[in-house]
């Protein structure tokens, strides 16, 4: 008897059985795992760069429950440690190495509380140990931290006349408070999800800390440097502390604001402020950097050296996806200069290097939310001598996955880093987001991005020192998930299109499947490789489908020409796009039942939803989440006005513009329409409102089409609370099983 080979049979047998049982204990992603995933939202390195802080949400659904709390995770070992638990604590920041601060509503309202930290003994924090440095008449909402000023910046609800707002005592009417009544005299009246007071603005305020022995305290009443100005900031509906900026020294504030004017709800224009605030000073008046500019003018970062104010600058005065251009103020010269990068991407965000001689930029690029390094050790250089520089170039630093909220770590600050570390948040369609780290390979290392509309068929070189800080969704692993396969095909024009196609988990190639048809919104989004919190791909490869996502014309990412040329071309070659996108689909996978095709969208491809209805019968069924019904009607009841009128140019009584609207209108071809639909609309969506979805589910009804309507009265243009998530996502599954299964 061989006892050594025996012995070899029996532990590969144990090993084999052991892979098997962990196998099992794996299940196909659901609506529970959507809405369980702990989500991460900003993250803080501490000053000796060892250690992270970070907030996470945790829902339970037996207690139908969601927790923010503060996490701390150790750089060297990844491990993480949660900190506070049973209250919402979010947006952490470090006071020194050993104190961290953060907002919590322990106290009734979103106030800063501090706590020192025992890194031996790290655990939850006791309440002994957590102080109140904050006790304001309303929340606190956004803030950042200056620790050599110790200087708070924070921004919360105020009058015009620089108070804070009392949300005790508040009142729409002063001369009678027991009136629900609001009277407006301009647009907007409501935003996103939201109606407005009128006297009210989102503004920011300043306070100065004390430090005795490790004890702080506040030192001054706050002070708002926007008082009598009818501005606001972060920029609603979606600013938040990016859309302000503090220098080194603390005594300079930079922010972005909407223009207040009569047309503010169809136009784009935000503008770049700057208070000067020395410390144990006055702040002075706001001063408009740029004033000239009708678009956006965004994300404005203070250099570390204190001499630019780098931000993001669009030129179209009501075009949203106009594309971003990076811009330089010189503080002392007061001078603006353009850097012209020889790219065709918009960056959303940008990132100073420690030292000022770079910046990093994020982008969507052919599908992927990738991250650039633009040197400008030399621009600069130039700049101050000529005024201007020459073209500039952008190299790719991250080419795969989703990336984002990039925080740097210097050369030299952690295990004796030779170049600079990038800490930020990165997901991919199977994998939730997390932090990452990543040592920043130098500049002449890198190559330009291929900007080529073909597959990319692997992680950069530059990004082979990529690794993963935390692992908060460890559970995660517990789940079957599909890979996602990238593909192009001849769309519109016959121009190159891209796409991402999933097989359904447990894939069998002797079997026929269904297949899952999905729209993104925008139209100026995109389909990417990463994890989406609502419309995830692995929702449908879970529930048996295979997932087609095609990024077809007015998508970003594959070139400003691309995007531009859905404008006023709604139904055209979108939709061809997405009907010989499909045709690539069936051909390409035999295993797809062609009589089995389910074609669902939010937003614009809500709209696309019923475009197809009253174009197509090619469709098993289709599911309208938040759609368009009709354009002119959507014009009259929509928020931002700028959007409507850019995608269709102009205003509806405008007859050459009404040609367009009428002629894109899904409304018009309702006579056409066959396919069953799942119609989705919540009542707080003032982007697209009820009526639109709505008066779908009455064509629908009226003309005899089997339809369901599903409504939530507490929600907006996203299915947000966890509860709604998980029941919207199964009354989805539900309707498109019972056509295809």
């Amino acid at each position: 008897m061989n006892y050594k080979k025996n012995l070899k049979l029996l532990l590969s047998f144990v090993f084999f059985s052991a892979s098997i049982t962990v196998e099992a204990k794996k299940h196909p992603f659901s609506s529970l795992d959507l809405a369980t995933v702990k989500k991460i939202n900003s993250h803080s390195l501490s000053p000796n760069s060892q250690y992270m802080v970070f907030d996470a949400t945790n829902y339970s659904p037996d207690e139908n429950k969601s927790e923010l709390g503060l996490y701390i995770t150790d750089l060297k070992t990844s491990s993480t440690t949660q900190l506070t638990s049973e209250h919402t604590d979010t947006s952490p920041f470090w006071l020194n190495e050993n104190t961290i601060a953060f907002l919590s509503d322990r106290s009734g309202s979103l106030q800063l509380w501090y706590s020192s930290l025992d890194f031996d003994n790290l655990g939850l924090l006791k309440n002994t140990t957590m102080t109140q440095l904050t006790d304001l008449t309303t929340s606190i909402n956004n803030v950042i931290y200056n620790q050599k000023a110790k200087r708070v910046l924070f921004s919360a609800q105020s009058f015009l006349n620089g108070t804070l707002v009392n949300d005790k005592t508040y009142v729409n009417q002063e001369d009678n408070k027991y009136t629900t009544g609001v009277v407006y005299d301009k647009l907007f009246i409501r935003h996103w999800d939201t109606f407005l007071r009128p006297s009210v603005r989102e503004q920011l305020f300043v306070v100065d800390l004390k430090d005795k022995d490790g004890k702080f305290s506040v030192k001054n009443e706050p002070v708002n440097i926007m008082k009598g100005n009818e501005l606001e900031t972060p920029v609603s509906p979606f600013g938040d502390s990016g859309d302000f900026t503090i220098s080194p020294d603390g005594q300079t504030i930079a922010f972005s604001s909407r223009v207040e004017k009569h047309d503010q709800a169809w136009t784009t224009n935000t503008d770049i402020y700057l208070v000067k605030y020395p410390i144990n000073g006055k702040p002075s008046s706001v001063k408009n950097l740029t004033k000239s500019n009708p678009g956006y003018d965004s994300y404005p970062k203070i250099s570390p050296n204190g001499e630019w104010i780098a931000y993001l600058e669009m030129r179209g005065k009501n075009f949203e996806s106009d594309v971003n251009r990076v811009m330089l103020y010189n503080i002392k010269n007061k001078t603006h200069t353009e850097l012209p990068i020889k790219w065709d991407r918009s960056p959303d965000s940008l990132t100073w290097s420690s030292d000022s001689s770079s910046i990093y930029l994020t982008a969507t690029s052919k599908g992927r939310g990738k991250i650039f390094v633009v040197s400008l050790s030399k621009a600069i250089k130039t700049i101050k001598k000529n005024g201007s520089v020459s073209t500039l170039v952008a190299k790719e630093l991250v080419g795969t996955g989703s990336n984002n909220v990039i925080r740097v770590i210097p050369k030299g600050e952690f295990e004796n880093n030779a170049e600079e570390i990038l800490v930020f948040g990165r997901s991919t369609m199977t994998k939730p987001r997390e932090i990452y780290r990543l040592e920043v390979t130098p500049y002449n290392n890198l190559k330009v991005e291929n900007e080529k509309r073909e597959i990319i068929k692997g992680p950069l070189n530059s990004e082979a020192g990529l690794t993963q800080v935390t692992n908060i969704n460890e559970k995660f692993k517990e789940v079957q998930v599909s890979e996602p396969e990238e593909f192009y095909f001849r769309g519109y024009n016959n121009e190159l299109i891209q796409g991402w196609y999933l097989k359904p988990v447990n894939f069998d190639k002797s079997k026929k499947y269904p297949l899952a048809f999905l729209i993104h919104g925008g139209p100026q989004g995109a389909w990417e490789d990463s994890f989406g919190s609502r419309w995830n791909y692995q929702s449908y490869t879970g529930a048996g489908y295979a997932v087609a996502a095609i990024n077809f014309h007015g998508s970003t990412g594959f070139g400003q020409k691309f995007v531009k040329d859905i404008a006023k071309n709604w139904g055209n070659n979108a939709y061809t796009d997405l009907m010989k996108g499909l045709d690539y689909v069936l051909k390409t996978h035999r295993y797809i039942d062609k009589s089995k095709v389910c074609g669902l969208g939010g937003s614009f491809g809500g709209y696309m939803v019923n475009w197809i209805n009253g174009h197509t019968d090619r469709f098993a069924c289709l599911v309208n989440h938040d759609g368009v019904f009709s354009t002119v009607s959507t014009f009259f009841t929509t928020e931002e006005l700028f959007f409507i009128e850019h995608e269709f140019g102009g205003v509806p009584w405008d007859r050459k513009a009404k040609k367009v609207y009428d002629k894109w209108s899904p409304s018009e071809y309702v006579k056409n329409w066959k396919t069953p639909t799942l119609v989705i609309h919540s009542s707080k969506d003032y982007r697209l409102t009820e009526g639109e979805g709505i008066a779908t589910f009455t064509a629908l009804q009226r003309l005899g089409i089997k339809s369901k309507f599903l409504y939530f009265p507490d929600e907006n243009h996203w299915v947000l609370k966890p509860a709604n998530l998980i029941f919207w996502q199964n009354q989805i599954i539900e309707w498109i099983d019972s056509f295809t299964k």
